[in-house]
């Protein structure tokens, strides 16, 4: 579970804590979290590539950092989530680092109207994979619940059916990578949600953003691209004094 706090200009981190890594394994999913997952960054339990992301803060103020993903034609009513976020400000100086492995999941979340601003914390996560299992089911009966991932949705997407006793305006379903949401949309009564994972990832500097905060991602400011090239797997994102990130292997 994800705590927050702010960090005062005059404290530092200890030299061996300088860069903070959090991670959930997918096998532990909701061990000590009934309240949905909220994971600062996150390790799948299946084997692949970890990609690094150290985010530097060399502005002149503290801030909330995160990051969040999109997909290269967004529709409007798929929105993009915060899906790492620093448990408490960096301030000036100081840097976190995040960690995690290119691995799928179906979620979804009590949330009423999906909206910006409100918080997505899913209640229910289960593996997903573009290449297999591919299509989930979700019902509210006899609890909201997703079936068990199977094949039968296109190649290269990931496909949620809402059934027919699902409500209006009172759920949303979405995909994450670990256990950390990065897209939701609004459930309703037999609604089919199909999404292409092709992950794009942003930096961003903020004052009250947490994992899952619901984004408009057309007002996100002080925000970057992260281009891993081929073959690199580790960058690093500095915040300038000017607000602008500059991002260096």
């Amino acid at each position: 579970m994800m705590f927050a706090m702010d960090v005062s200009p005059e404290m530092t981190l200890p030299k061996d804590e300088s860069a903070y890594i959090a991670k959930v394994d997918a096998r532990e999913r909701g061990g000590d979290t009934p309240n949905g997952f909220e994971a600062g960054a996150v390790k799948s339990a299946n084997d692949g590539t970890t990609y690094s992301l150290t985010m530097v803060n060399q502005s002149a103020q503290p801030w909330i950092f995160y990051v969040y993903q999109t997909f290269p034609q967004q529709t409007s009513d798929i929105f993009s989530l915060a899906w790492l976020a620093s448990p408490y400000k960096i301030v000036p100086k100081a840097q976190i680092t995040f960690k995690w492995q290119v691995n799928y999941t179906f979620l979804w979340a009590q949330t009423g109207v999906l909206q910006p601003g409100v918080s997505f914390v899913a209640g229910m996560s289960i593996d997903a994979d573009p290449a297999a299992g591919d299509t989930t089911q979700f019902s509210v009966n006899p609890g909201p619940n997703l079936t068990p991932a199977q094949p039968g949705g296109g190649l290269g997407t990931l496909t949620i059916y809402d059934q027919s006793d699902v409500p209006n305006s009172q759920f949303s379903v979405g995909i994450g990578m670990g256990d950390a949401g990065t897209f939701a949309t609004q459930a309703g009564t037999n609604l089919k949600h199909v999404f292409t994972p092709t992950p794009s990832y942003w930096v961003a500097a903020g004052i009250d953003q947490k994992v899952g905060t619901v984004l408009d991602i057309q007002t996100v400011t002080q925000t970057a691209p992260i281009i891993y090239p081929a073959n690199v797997y580790s960058l690093t994102a500095t915040l300038q004094n000017d607000n602008t990130w500059t991002v260096t292997p």
